[in-house]
This record gives C-alpha cells, structure tokens and sequence, in this order.
C-alpha cells in the first residue's frame, strides 16, 4: 500500500553521496597490488580519499507529482551524476533514493542500441530495456518511426547511422515510453535544428501536461521556460533552491563573478619601447569598479610605460561579447586622429564611453596600439580586461527576465512604442 508521501512525491532524495575514483584503471599487476595496498590503509585509517572524488557529497530534495524541477551548475558540479542514479544507471555509495512512477530517461540517447541490429531491431528491444511490452512496442513503432523521421534506414544496422540519426531513434523510443516521470539531460543539444525544436516542443508538451519532469541544461531560457522550481548544484552539493526568478539570476551572478576574475594577466607586447602595465575601469565620477548599471559611462583607464619616447601612437578599444565575436563599438584614434604627440615613462590614458547602450551581462574589452604611421603594431589586438552590466530590474521581472536581459541583442537604443 503507498505511503502519504507516495501520493505526492515522485522523487526523494535523502542524503546521497556518491564517489568516483580517480585514475585511468591498472595496466600492470603491481599498480593494481598498490592500489589494494592503498584501500587497506584507508581502511586502517592511513590514507585519505585522495584518489577519489566526491561527485554528490550529501544531497537531499524531493520532486512532487506534476512539477518539472531544472538542475543548474557548472560542468562538474553533479547535474548528471544526479540524473544517472535516479534512472539506476549508476547506484549511490550511501543514501537513498525512493522513484515513485514509471520513468523514462534522456540522458544518453539510443545507450541500449546493439550497432549490429537494424534500426527496427534496436525499437524493440530498447523499448523493452525500457519497461514497454513487445506488444506496446507494435502499436507505438509506427509512431517512434514517424517521430524520428528515418523511415527509410529502420532496415539500416545502427554502426552506419550518423550521431544525429543515432540520437533522433534514441529520443523517438525514449520519448514514447508514455512515463510518469521525465529525467532530461541536454538532449536540446544534439541533432539539426528542427530535431531540436521537435525534441523541445515535445518536451514543452509532457511539462504542460502535469506530469513529473527532472530537466538538466545549459540552457537557462529553457529552464526558465520549462521549471517550476530550480536546484543549483556547485561541487556535488546544492547552492541554492527555489524558483526560476530567484535562483537564475543569481546563478547568472555567480558565474559573471567568475568571468571578471579571468581578467588578462599579461598583455604582450609587439614593441620593447612600449609596455601595457594594467588595464582598469572607473565610474564617470572615477571610483575604480568593474560593475556597472545599465546606461552608465564605463571609463577603461591604460596605465603604460614608455622605456624610450614614442610619436604619436595611436590607441584603439573596443567593447565585445565576452564569449569573443565582432566588437559592438569602438574607441579608435586612427579613426578620429586624438593620438597623443608622444607618450614617454609612465601615464595613463583613459577612454569613456558615454551612457554605454548594455543590456546586463559580462563584457570584455579588446585592445591594440599602432605606430604613428599607421602601419606597424606595438600591441596587437588581444583582450584588456572584462567589465560587468548590472540591472536591478532583472531580479524583480519573474518568469521572462532572464529571457529577457541575457538571450536578446546585447546592445540596447532609445524607443518608443505607438498604438493607432
């Protein structure tokens, strides 16, 4: 008889941990001797866990019925470790976990498939690694065929498939499971573009229709469009939990923090007479900052040293996408012709732009010097620094902020909206 914690948890986990060992196995009888010697003296207390690595270290949530649930963190931090022990892939080296329901698992698509078996084949018999009936299989394959759009390869053995082909009869069979739970690891990632709208779209279905769904992505617009509630992992334990509104943002945050602590540690130089000695950011009131809000002066300020005076060197700075791409705007003195007449020992110069148009997000700047004729580098282009574009209002948008502030133009003009 179900318990009362049945009738509304899907999921529960209690304290799990699980453990990894490090390495690459054993190539030869007196590694393998070592490695018992090692596990006895951790046993009598000797040695610590130094060769192994605590991928889930003592988490505990629960998933209702009906709710999708989005797990958030960077690679390494246990999003699939999580998802591999509730579909019994793997176990947990201690804890418990409790799945109430029939599940279906897209973590990695077409696993169960035999290469040598044609693609009809490995519908049936995936379809029954996956708890259908022969029989339920025959009255779905028509539909798994269709979904997958492969008709004519199913008489194909699979080893000659494509990735992408792999993956679509993967997500077809584990689609058409009929689950009362999802467990979904970043299959929005695999196949061409329309595979990965259908995949989305069928997903966005399951989701609407109340039933139980563990979603694991990169993609925080699609969590944030599919969860009801959001755990972020960090080092195999939970950071944080709650709804999209609170936890995106300040997962986003978080890994800003880390963007602006990669800053450029050295930047070379083409010509021995001039050195870029650091490259730092200012308010428009001049207190140092590297965080700034929308619509504020950003000021680069570059501190140099000259061994030897140089003529007229023309800087050039530009604002990108910190994930790299074509500038959104530029600074340049070969441009406008402000070249300083000669920079000699130390100074700065200093750049504002005015009431930059950024919409929230992490920003590198880039940077280059040329000669005075306008031919030669003394510093060639490469990144000086990256800066950070905050607005309050993310935090107070709800469901549709993170759309809204991180997935759109990074650049953002006056408007105004008429309706006649």
């Amino acid at each position: 008889m179900p318990t009362s914690s049945e009738n509304t948890v899907a999921i529960q986990l209690e304290n799990v941990r699980k453990r990894y060992r490090l390495g690459a196995g054993y190539d030869s009888l007196a590694t393998l001797a070592g490695s018992w010697g090692r596990r006895l003296l951790g046993r009598n207390g000797r040695t610590g866990d130094a060769d192994h690595f605590w991928a889930l270290n003592g988490i505990s949530f629960e998933v209702h019925r009906g709710e999708a649930v989005g797990l958030v963190g960077p690679n390494g931090a246990g999003k699939t470790t999580t998802l591999k022990l509730l579909s019994r892939v793997t176990r947990p080296t201690s804890g418990r976990i409790q799945v109430f329901g029939r599940f279906s698992s897209l973590i990695e698509l077409g696993a169960g498939f035999h290469p040598d078996l044609t693609g009809r084949e490995n519908v049936y018999l995936n379809g029954v690694i996956l708890g259908l009936t022969r029989r339920e299989v025959q009255e779905r394959f028509d539909q798994i065929v269709a979904f997958s759009e492969l008709e004519e390869f199913m008489d194909m053995p699979v080893k000659r498939y494509s990735s992408g082909m792999y993956a679509r009869l993967g997500f077809a069979v584990a689609a058409h499971v009929d689950p009362d739970i999802m467990l979904v690891d970043e299959v929005l990632a695999v196949g061409d573009a329309s595979f990965q709208q259908k995949c989305y779209d069928f997903i966005h279905r399951f989701v609407k229709s109340g039933k139980t769904t563990v979603f694991v992505s990169h993609n925080l617009y699609v969590i944030e469009q599919l969860c009801d509630r959001v755990i972020w992992l960090e080092r195999g334990q939970i950071r944080m939990s709650g709804s999209p509104a609170e936890v995106l943002p300040a997962y986003l945050d978080s890994q800003d923090r880390r963007l602006l602590q990669s800053q450029a540690e050295d930047i070379e130089s083409l010509d021995d007479r001039l050195h870029i000695q650091s490259v730092t950011f200012a308010d428009a009131s001049g207190r140092p900052t590297d965080t700034f809000h929308a619509g504020e002066d950003v000021v680069v300020e570059i501190r140099y040293r000259a061994s030897r005076p140089i003529e007229s060197p023309h800087f050039v700075v530009a604002v990108a996408d910190v994930q790299g791409g074509t500038p959104l705007f530029h600074a340049s003195m070969l441009v406008d012709n402000r070249a300083p007449a000669v920079l000699s020992g130390e100074g700065v110069v200093r750049c504002r732009f005015k009431a930059a148009p950024l919409r929230p997000r992490p920003y590198q700047v880039m940077g280059e010097v040329w000669g005075a004729d306008r031919a030669r580098l003394l510093v060639n282009w490469q990144r000086f620094g990256v800066f950070h574009i905050v607005d309050e209002r993310l935090h107070q948008m709800g469901k549709g902020g993170i759309r809204h502030f991180r997935a759109d133009a990074p650049v953002t003009v006056p408007y105004e909206w008429e309706v006649l």
